[in-house]
């Protein structure tokens, strides 16, 4: 039985998790501030991820910054007599890259938030901001599932295999509910 339920936890890990180190799971590492060397996969792992992040980026400046563009092209032929014109066209339309200045900078600590680094540089990476938070946004904490498998591994141990599934199925679901047995019992003591 313990080998059977070791086994079913691998193939799920397995289906769920085949390649960690393809550039679409990898571009949350890329941005988060403490990890984005990639130094743990390949160069070539590390150049693809990079390649996807550009992808990324230039979706999200071209959905979210081409009206402020045309809106400011219209601004500039209005006022294409004056000196200004010219001179506020070169700044609202300046186009530089966050991706390559984002690289530029040194890794930080792994004590660090990378939310709070990120807030702190909202102004100057306002698209991978954006993308920093749709990718880090979602934060793995295995706290629940560890305890879990604590529970199940303190009831199906090497002496005790002969638990019938139905029957450890319940069992773990009363030992992981047995705080809400009181007001489920008082409930019923007031009818």
């Amino acid at each position: 039985m313990l080998n059977k339920i070791k086994s079913a936890l691998y193939m799920s890990i397995n289906h769920y998790w085949k390649d960690l180190s393809k550039p679409d799971v990898l571009i949350s590492s890329l941005l988060d501030p403490r990890m984005k060397e990639l130094s743990f996969v390949t160069s070539e792992k590390c150049n693809d991820t990079k390649n996807l992040l550009h992808e990324k980026y230039n979706e999200m400046q071209n959905s979210t910054i081409q009206p402020t563009i045309q809106s400011t092209k219209s601004l500039v032929k209005k006022k294409k007599h004056t000196i200004l014109a010219s001179l506020k066209k070169s700044s609202n339309v300046r186009s530089y890259n966050e991706i390559n200045e984002y690289f530029q900078l040194e890794e930080i600590d792994f004590e660090n938030n990378p939310f709070t680094w990120w807030c702190e540089r909202e102004e100057k990476f306002p698209i991978l901001s954006l993308l920093a938070k749709k990718y880090l946004s979602v934060y793995a904490c295995s706290t629940a599932s560890e305890r879990l498998f604590s529970d199940a591994g303190n009831l199906l141990t090497e002496k005790r295999t002969r638990i019938s599934p139905d029957l450890f199925k319940r069992l773990i679901f009363l030992k992981r509910n047995f705080k809400h047995l009181d007001s489920i019992h008082k409930s019923h003591d007031d009818d």
